[in-house]
């Protein structure tokens, strides 16, 4: 009794500390080299746009913009925010489309968040990025699995200022709140020989661009850090290349909605239609190249016809040996 009670105890220990250890290795939380820092703002573009960049540009920082389709969708000013953001030689990140928790959905649902933010932001910028924030951090590993099918590396983060905590609070208290975190884990307990991080800060909290991110430039920098974007961090290309997917259903003239590109999960070739070699897409997914109508089918059908009576022949020439 007390023996299987032991083991009892022990398989519990077990699971426990397997349920503790991180979701996914393959979700990115720091760089790849030491003594760089990847300042990464959220949630924009948003009213403050043209104040931060003009902060990144006097600071000569470099940083990263994990934009929502939604807010790219909401006025014409926000959206020429994009090409201002590639101006400053910034780089661009998808933050989905509506800040949903891409957990709670359908891969279906996933993979739409993304491709109308990437939709929407290739329309507005000339590219399609390659970066991707889950909302609060939430894409477990089959969030995860969809992301990286689509070609795209799942971003996190080792350094949080929390400032959307302290947005009520009154702006200098907020900016001494959401130093804490950056004073600890950065400026006390690290070293640039041997440390990196990726920091998350917030672009649509006035008080984050008035006060937070020169204090937080300037405090990394005094340590010995050098800012970089994520591209520089984790040595993978900031943007997807290839061609753009045609919609499986032609949108109609009264709809903006983009239609999710047709994947091998997704979507079953029509009728009539075969199958070649995988292709690239512009928006990550591998689909597979398409010939459409009968001629290809009936080709096949005479190719393997051919085959079959060269084969008989052969068996034939053989017996009269």
């Amino acid at each position: 009794m007390k023996i299987a009670t032991s083991i009892i105890a022990a398989l519990f220990l077990a699971a426990s500390a397997t349920a503790v250890m991180p979701d996914d290795p393959l979700k990115i939380d720091t760089c790849t080299k030491p003594g760089v820092v990847a300042l990464t703002f959220d949630d924009g573009p948003g009213a403050y746009n043209d104040q931060l960049l003009a902060l990144l540009a006097k600071k000569n920082v470099k940083a990263t913009f994990f934009l929502l389709g939604s807010m790219i969708a909401e006025n014409a000013q926000q959206a020429a925010s994009l090409k201002k953001i590639l101006a400053g030689n910034h780089q661009l990140a998808s933050h989905t489309y509506s800040h949903g928790n891409l957990d709670a959905m359908t891969e279906e649902a996933q993979r739409l968040e993304i491709s109308k933010t990437s939709d929407i932001m290739f329309q507005h910028s000339g590219v399609r990025p390659a970066y991707m924030r889950a909302p609060e951090g939430r894409c477990g590993a089959p969030c995860t699995k969809v992301m990286e099918s689509l070609g795209l590396v799942v971003s996190h983060w080792n350094v949080d200022t929390n400032d959307w905590r302290f947005k009520a609070l009154a702006p200098a208290a907020a900016t001494e709140k959401s130093m804490e975190e950056i004073n600890k884990v950065i400026i006390q307990d690290s070293n640039p020989a041997t440390d990196s991080f990726i920091l998350l800060e917030h672009e649509i909290h006035k008080f984050s661009v008035d006060l937070l991110a020169e204090r937080v430039i300037d405090a990394v920098i005094a340590k010995g850090y050098k800012f970089v974007t994520m591209e520089e961090c984790v040595g993978k290309p900031a943007y997807l290349t290839g061609s753009v997917v045609p919609p499986v259903v032609p949108p109609t003239t009264n709809t903006t909605v983009p239609v999710v590109p047709p994947t091998s999960s997704s979507v079953a070739p029509s009728a009539g239609v075969t199958t070649g070699a995988p292709q690239k897409t512009s928006s990550g997914p591998i689909v597979p190249s398409i010939t459409t109508g009968n001629k290809g089918a009936n080709s096949a059908g005479l190719v393997r016809a051919g085959a079959w009576a060269m084969g008989v022949a052969a068996a034939v020439g053989f017996a009269m040996l």
